[in-house]
């Protein structure tokens, strides 16, 4: 395996941040902070969305990805493809075509995750019809990890399956074990990622003990790549395919694929992060009404909207219509749920944070100071000091991390008493003046 950070995938570029708050003012988890005219992040709320990297207009941020050549690494290399990464190309170039030149880089196979997503979809129609709860898409590790997070109360709504890459990158490495004899150190299952939540699963996995995928490369590394091979060919249209492209799963690429997989009315679909907590703050005070299943994933419009692509979003989705639709007359595979483990481990848990202090008391004194200092600052949520809002600064005074003249409207006023203190000694004559005076 390869050895990833286990926290979070999101870098920060320390040269480049200009300490500008645009990437806290867009955190939906408020982890980002700005101290000293620099951007830190907190790893215990980092949830790998990318909004800090969509919003930062220095390219202070990166995701941590594979380099290419970590695939010369072993003797049978997997490239699981996610549905979106078909829409970086425009409709002259189709999947057998990416598949090839993807066999040109270096890869042993290559497998779809849209696979999985058509597994899924049929265990999802099985539980929804003997469920009553409401069921949310845990698909994106980015909503799961925000539903940990922010909404614990709701984790019980959570979908129970592996994500669809973890089901297909199982699959693809029995098979191969079975067919060429060989060991798991001899396979190598990466994954092509449009974002940097999906590299962070792998390492520190969601509701699995061990994660069947050996690393991820990012969409941005690989597609020049693939590219440059296309069109150095003189004749595309002679290359051949040695799999079923699994169309149906390709939906999931853009938003509303998964609901019209399902083909239910009491289906809702939400994309974009922020568009996301709104929804799910409706489900936690129980005003969804009607809903049976929320297809819900933190880009927009859908996985094409990842940070790591390379495409216009919108372009991308433009170009999966097309596909779907030149191949709207191949039926879909009914497949065998038997086939597949698409059990998770264990369900599930609440994200722990750490809290103001180890220690009971310490931190039952750190909150009654917390709570002192909020009501000391103007509550106006400006972000101009480096935190997102009045209370998370007040958390970073108590935590040590920041001061009250952090605060631009404290800061103005304790220059203006001091201003007026200045003014006040620059009238008043010094002691040995002031006795002549009376003499």
């Amino acid at each position: 395996m390869i050895i990833l950070n286990k926290n979070h995938s999101v870098l920060l570029v320390d040269q480049k941040c200009e300490g500008c708050t645009s990437c806290v003012k867009n955190c939906p988890t408020k982890a980002i902070r700005v101290h000293n005219g620099k951007a830190m992040i907190k790893d215990d709320y980092c949830i790998d969305c990318g909004e800090c990297i969509r919003s930062c207009e220095h390219h202070a941020k990166s995701v941590l990805t594979e380099n290419i050549d970590v695939i010369n690494n072993y003797k049978y290399s997997i490239a699981l493809l996610p549905p979106s990464f078909y829409g970086q190309f425009s409709k002259r170039i189709n999947p057998e075509q990416i598949s090839y030149a993807l066999k040109g880089v270096g890869f042993f196979q290559v497998w779809d995750a849209a696979l999985g997503a058509e597994v899924l979809n049929k265990a999802t129609r099985a539980y929804l019809n003997r469920e009553d709860e409401v069921l949310i898409s845990s698909s994106c590790p980015v909503i799961v990890r925000l539903v940990q997070l922010l909404y614990p109360e709701l984790i019980k709504h959570l979908s129970p399956f592996k994500a669809p890459v973890e089901i297909v990158a199982q699959a693809a490495r029995y098979k191969i074990k079975k067919e060429y004899s060989v060991d798991d150190s001899d396979i190598g299952v990466f994954f092509i990622t449009p974002c940097p939540a999906k590299r962070t699963a792998i390492e520190n996995p969601l509701g699995l003990k061990e994660s069947n995928i050996d690393g991820a490369i990012g969409v941005d590394v690989i597609y020049h790549q693939v590219i440059t091979r296309l069109d150095n060919l003189e004749d595309l249209r002679r290359i051949s395919l040695d799999r079923e492209i699994p169309y149906n799963g390709i939906r999931w690429a853009r938003s509303s694929g998964e609901s019209e997989l399902l083909d239910r009315e009491d289906t809702l679909s939400v994309d974009g992060i922020h568009n996301v907590i709104e929804i799910l703050e409706e489900l936690d005070r129980g005003n969804l009404a009607n809903i049976k299943y929320l297809e819900l994933v933190a880009c927009q419009p859908g996985c094409v909207g990842g940070v790591l692509n390379v495409k216009n979003p919108f372009m991308a989705k433009f170009n999966i219509e097309l596909l779907l639709e030149k191949n709207k007359e191949i039926e879909g595979r009914n497949h065998n749920l038997c086939d597949y483990n698409i059990e998770l481990d264990y369900f599930f848990k609440k994200k722990k944070i750490k809290p103001l202090d180890e220690d009971l008391l310490c931190a039952m004194k750190k909150l009654t100071k917390l709570e002192e200092v909020s009501k000391e600052l103007p509550g106006l949520d400006c972000a101009a000091c480096g935190a997102p809002d009045c209370r998370t600064l007040a958390e970073d005074i108590v935590g040590g991390l920041a001061d009250k003249s952090n605060c631009v409207f404290i800061l103005r006023k304790q220059i203006g008493d001091l201003a007026d203190e200045m003014s006040r000694l620059t009238h008043t004559l010094p002691p040995v003046m002031q006795r002549k005076n009376r003499e």
